[in-house]
């Protein structure tokens, strides 16, 4: 006959709870220029030299959303997505020295 198994009512004996860690996601360094944003939506979208079209979101950009504006330079991170499209990453604003 089987052996009956003991009840777990300590909560160090629980469920064992696995950590949600994001990848760390990485792209090639190139520049554009933003063309669309949408402040209130909080995303918005940059032409790059080659003429494609790249998705942005609030917080892929370093430093202030809110400081970009249709028209600005930019430096970023393309990543290449399978599923959505290419997407920018650590976007900031785009200074001469």
């Amino acid at each position: 006959m089987a052996k009956a198994l003991p009840k777990r009512t300590s909560a160090k004996h629980g469920p064992k709870i696995i950590s949600k860690v994001r990848p760390v996601l990485t792209g090639t360094k190139t520049r554009g220029r933003v063309t669309r944003i949408l402040h209130g939506q909080g995303y918005g979208f940059i032409r790059t030299a080659d003429d494609r079209e790249v998705y942005f979101h609030r917080s892929d950009a370093d430093g202030t959303f809110n400081d970009l504006s249709a028209g600005d330079g930019v430096v970023f991170e393309l990543y290449e997505d399978r599923i959505t499209g290419p997407r920018a990453l650590r976007l900031r604003k785009y200074t001469k020295k």
